[in-house]
């Protein structure tokens, strides 16, 4: 009996390792520019990089990117704080600006997603199509910088909530790493 459990014991902790460095070897996607002092990384999955674009000033920057797998949108853009100054005050200041393409929009819901203020809304039909598109933004503030995050899927179902949790669970602010001058 003894043995049976030493050895039921000895996979456990094999599992959890194995568990520990697929999590450590997690492929992960980096964005940033000049003026961050950090890279902001999300799960790679099956993202491609649709879109990227600076801004005319060269302070801000936009990615856009899609999920085909997963039937996911996710774009961000990444500018030095202006209109707020922290999580909660721009996912209010992207409420109250709103977006015209949020055409009767339905559940809206204000709340905070492991600390992150978010704006969820759902977008039923729009010009004319049954849509049921499914929107997140997040809104992070990181030394100086807010980073407002977009994540849309159409055809949703509730159950499909936890997508949009786990990207955002999961997004890191990596240092960046500055070059050593000598020895």
């Amino acid at each position: 009996m003894n043995r049976k459990i030493s050895l039921a014991i000895a996979a456990l902790v094999i599992l959890q390792v194995s568990s520990i460095r697929a999590a450590a070897q997690e492929k992960r996607l980096e964005f940033t520019f000049a003026d961050l002092p950090w890279t902001l990384t999300i799960p790679a999955d099956d993202f491609q990089l649709s879109e990227k674009q600076m801004r005319d000033d060269g302070h801000g920057i936009y990615f856009y990117l899609v999920d085909d797998k997963q039937e996911i949108n996710l774009s961000m853009f990444i500018e030095p704080v202006k209109n707020c100054t922290d999580s909660k005050s721009c996912r209010d200041f992207i409420w109250k600006t709103g977006n015209p393409e949020w055409v009767n929009p339905q559940n809206v819901v204000q709340s905070e997603i492991a600390g992150v203020s978010v704006l969820e809304l759902m977008v039923p039909k729009f010009q004319g199509m049954n849509l049921r598109q499914q929107n997140v933004y997040a809104e992070f503030v990181q030394d100086g910088f807010w980073v407002d995050m977009h994540i849309s899927k159409v055809l949703y179902k509730p159950e499909e909530h936890q997508l949009f949790e786990r990207i955002i669970k999961s997004v890191k602010f990596e240092p960046k790493t500055k070059p050593k001058i000598g020895n």
